[in-house]
């Protein structure tokens, strides 16, 4: 039976449609777009016509080769960074670290976070998670740590960091570097902000504590892992040592973190160096010291690194060194307070890291999943 040349067109446009069809279905279960959307939905800094698809890792569109932008934009993200007030911050960074000498008052300080949100929002940039170590901050400190060590008890301890989390969450801060996890032994570093000296005891107060900073809406990042009870000075001093060995660090000094692991979205790092493994490099740099948090303990947050600035007093190392060393360890966010310079100078070698492959890709998104958790789990829009 012959077919007509129309009823022939006729089945050939209805072949081409249902392969159309077809082709675009497999697009959307490979999790690409239609051709001519890909121009533009295109992500900000990727390169003009490159594939791409939605990372659930980072929530970014990650193209198959990162353009000098992009790659830029995701490093930053990585970095706690202190600013002077006058000027703000250089660059969008992913973090900021606001001290005593940003502000005042707290409502000043709520004013200088809300300034920089809008900026942030100008630019069409997240805004910047804030971090603040508590200890120094007037006018929003929580209860001094020793004394409800000394006469309280844990619940005491909860409830005083929820009552500082109200504070500190309405003047803008996200993220705290609390509480100290370390043991107060003898006289050492670690006293003046140490619950105690008995791991037990202290591994109570730090549980009753981070409960109540998660309780008033902040994110704790309790420190400094594995622990500076018995460090011969503080690193931020100058280079400290710990003459513990690896058994004896997990005998003690490690219940405290032992006991919020699983709580805690984040943990502090610290920058001194360790007889438990070569003596010679802060914890903040070691993967071993990273990989005992995450393997033994079983931690899945955020590794926030030490003060990175205070950690090249050990190593003699510039900071861009220890920003890439920090990372390879497994640290997710880097602090640097520091000036300019040293900003510039860790952030512009982590970002030749990833270009030349010395930081692998996996651990970039690795870093930057968790740091979105973070953010999420903080509240930042």
């Amino acid at each position: 039976m012959s077919t007509s040349p129309l009823r022939r067109t006729r089945i050939v446009f209805v072949l081409a449609g249902v392969l159309m069809a077809a082709a675009a279905l497999a697009l959307l279960v490979a999790g690409e777009d239609p051709p001519e959307r890909r121009s533009a939905d295109r992500a900000p800094g990727t390169e003009a016509g490159s594939r791409f698809r939605d990372d659930p890792r980072t929530g970014d569109a990650r193209p198959a080769d990162l353009s000098a932008a992009e790659i830029e934009r995701r490093v930053a993200r990585l970095f706690v960074a202190g600013f002077p007030t006058a000027t703000g911050p250089q660059r969008h960074w992913g973090a900021l670290l606001v001290t005593d000498a940003n502000y005042a008052s707290p409502q000043q300080l709520r004013t200088l976070v809300r300034t920089l949100q809008r900026r942030a929002r100008r630019a069409q940039r997240p805004v910047p998670l804030v971090f603040a170590d508590p200890a120094i901050l007037p006018g929003l400190a929580p209860a001094d740590q020793p004394t409800l060590g000394v006469d309280g008890e844990p619940r005491e301890a909860g409830a005083e960091a929820r009552r500082a989390a109200a504070r500190v969450r309405t003047a803008g801060i996200d993220v705290v570097l609390a509480p100290s996890a370390d043991l107060g032994i003898g006289g050492g570093p670690a006293e003046p902000r140490a619950f105690g000296d008995d791991p037990l005891r202290v591994a109570e107060f730090v549980r009753a504590a981070v409960d109540g900073w998660l309780a008033g809406g902040v994110a704790p990042a309790p420190g400094r892992f594995p622990g500076e009870g018995a460090a011969s000075q503080d690193p931020i001093e100058g280079p400290a040592t710990v003459g513990l060995s690896l058994s004896e660090l997990v005998a003690r000094d490690l219940r405290p973190f032992a006991g919020v692991a699983s709580r805690a979205p984040a943990i502090q790092m610290s920058a001194a160096l360790y007889a438990a493994w070569d003596g010679v490099t802060p914890a903040t740099l070691l993967p071993e010291a990273v990989a005992l948090l995450r393997r033994r303990l079983g931690f899945r947050g955020v590794v926030v690194s030490a003060d990175l600035i205070a950690a090249t007093a050990a190593t003699g190392e510039d900071v861009g060194r220890a920003a890439v060393d920090a990372l390879r360890a497994g640290c997710d966010l880097l602090v640097v307070p520091g000036g300019r310079e040293e900003q510039d100078t860790a952030f512009r070698a982590v970002v030749e890291a990833v270009r030349s492959g010395e930081l692998p890709r996996a651990r970039l998104d690795e870093a930057l999943r968790r740091v979105t958790e973070l953010r999420s789990r903080a509240g930042a829009s």
